[in-house]
């Protein structure tokens, strides 16, 4: 047989999303009869639909563009391809409808840290293979910002601060740390920086 049926657009153990994927192709050619249109064509679960070609060499390429490929099990495209000499040949493709695998999970792995995530999907059906794809993030830090202050003044000579946190998370047993700077008096006189440490404690201790 002179006839050639080869370069299917997904590969063996290959896979694409069924967002991405807009058109199936094969390459049918025939160095020594060529290939007709007429009589070639895609089937899809044995019934034939529609085809379109593009010339190369010896032959053409020939698209399947399906207007939905899910599934509940497999599909089964089979090329058959006719030469010039009314010579025919017949290849199938079978494709294993899998899933989209999403993680929705939420997971608090701390600030600045390296995660790595794989996912894994096996498939069951005629060639079984697993497939997976690992991932690899960093987590954010923890914010540094200042925080707002309220003043509140007692007979115009001393001043009283409020600080409101941006958060309410506090951790047991950390260390805090709290600094009030760039003070000034009437006298534009600046006070030096104040620190405040302090741990809060586990009431469950």
């Amino acid at each position: 047989m002179t006839i050639l049926i080869d370069n299917f657009s997904i590969g063996i153990g290959e896979w694409t999303l069924v967002s991405d994927l807009v058109s199936f192709s094969v390459d049918a050619t025939d160095a020594t009869f060529g290939i007709t249109t007429t009589g070639t064509y895609f089937l899809r679960d044995g019934q034939q639909v529609t085809t379109t070609f593009s010339g190369i060499t010896d032959g053409y390429k020939m698209f399947y563009s399906p207007a939905s490929v899910v599934s509940s099990g497999t599909i089964t495209l089979t090329a058959h391809v006719t030469n010039t000499i009314s010579g025919t040949a017949e290849q199938d493709f079978s494709l294993l409808y899998g899933f989209n695998l999403l993680f929705d999970g939420l997971v608090n792995w701390g600030p600045l840290r390296v995660v790595d995530t794989l996912v894994q999907g096996t498939n069951t059906v005629l060639c079984p293979n697993t497939e997976g794809e690992g991932f690899i993030f960093t987590t954010a830090d923890l914010l540094s910002v200042d925080l707002g202050a309220t003043i509140t003044p007692i007979e115009f000579v001393d001043l009283s601060a409020t600080i409101y946190p941006q958060s309410t998370s506090f951790f047991y047993a950390k260390t805090f740390t709290v600094t009030v700077s760039g003070v000034k008096d009437f006298s534009g006189n600046q006070m030096e920086p104040y620190i405040l440490t302090f741990t809060i404690e586990d009431p469950t201790n």
